[in-house]
């Protein structure tokens, strides 16, 4: 059995000593996989500051010439969308008792609740343009939310493939392509309603319980609660799903910030860490999104009650 030496923990220089790279490593790994939208967008290059992402407005066509015939050129027009990057951060405090006493435990709780943390606000930022520990709307930064494109309002449940279709047509007469759908665990329950009435069979029999939907009709499918909103202080949107042409959908890292520990002073306005006998762990992101062109999306809502 490996022993963890609970000094790493506990002592250090205050705000300058870092948790074990394997920690820190593992934290920022389980933050990208619980978080939908990275696995659904295209990744791109950040930077700290403006970002401007170039965008195809008329793509160059070819021609066929004749033998002998001159050649002629043809036409590229581009376009861009300039945003800033966006930093999310989240801090956890410990006594020097509790880590002392479950050393392990502690790095376990860090590496779960840091991480999932991290990944419900990247997910909260970009479907919903919102602040995960208060609910309010993020005013600096980022570009437009995902769930202020175009909506289709979702009726019967037997008749949610009607509605998918529906949605499906809006993103390929826009000109999209239509390459993955995110889904709040709600409407998977929709789909594994949905029965034919004329012989009560199930449309979707192959859905199971629960968030593991990676596929739906050949499509990339991931499943979040942040999807409709209800996840920490944000409410219920009665968004259930969004889908289209997420190459439209740029996202990335600007700046990953290991996990820090401090021992001295307030940093999160709680009082005198060493006179409170704490350690203070705390994790930082800075990450940006742009949607290139809202018309490549479509979320499926549920009517307001």
């Amino acid at each position: 059995m490996p022993t963890v030496d609970t000094t790493k923990l506990i002592a250090g220089e205050g705000g300058t000593n870092l948790l074990p790279r394997a920690v820190s490593s593992e934290i920022w790994r389980k933050a990208t996989a619980a978080s939908i939208v990275p696995d659904l967008a295209t990744t791109s290059p950040i930077i700290l500051g403006d970002n401007v992402f170039p965008e195809v407005t008329k793509r160059p066509a070819a021609t066929i010439v004749g033998e002998g015939a001159n050649k002629k050129d043809s036409q590229l027009e581009l376009g861009a969308k300039s945003i800033r990057p966006i930093k999310a951060q989240v801090g956890l405090e410990f006594t020097l008792e509790a880590i002392t006493a479950n050393p392990v435990g502690v790095l376990g709780l860090l590496q779960e609740e840091l991480s999932s943390a991290l990944a419900r606000q990247i997910d909260l930022a970009v479907l919903h343009k919102k602040v995960a520990d208060s609910g309010s709307a993020i005013t600096t930064g980022g570009d437009i939310a995902l769930d202020t494109v175009q909506a289709v309002e979702l009726g019967d449940a037997n008749a949610v493939d009607s509605d998918i279709e529906t949605g499906y047509g809006l993103v390929t007469t826009a000109g999209y392509d239509f390459t993955g759908f995110g889904f709040d665990p709600k409407f998977i329950a929709r789909l594994r309603q949905a029965v034919n009435p004329k012989n009560g069979q199930k449309y979707h029999p192959e859905l199971g319980f629960g968030t593991q939907v990676t596929n739906f009709g050949g499509l990339t499918a991931r499943v979040s609660k942040t999807v409709s909103g209800q996840v920490d202080a944000v409410t219920d949107t009665n968004i259930r799903a969004v889908a289209g042409d997420f190459n439209a959908l740029k996202f990335g890292y600007a700046l990953n910030i290991p996990v820090k520990k401090i021992e001295f002073g307030d940093p999160f306005g709680n009082g005198d860490l060493q006179r409170r006998n704490t350690v203070a762990y705390l994790a930082e992101v800075i990450f940006g999104w742009a949607v290139m062109d809202p018309i490549a999306f479509v979320v499926f809502k549920e009517k307001a009650v």
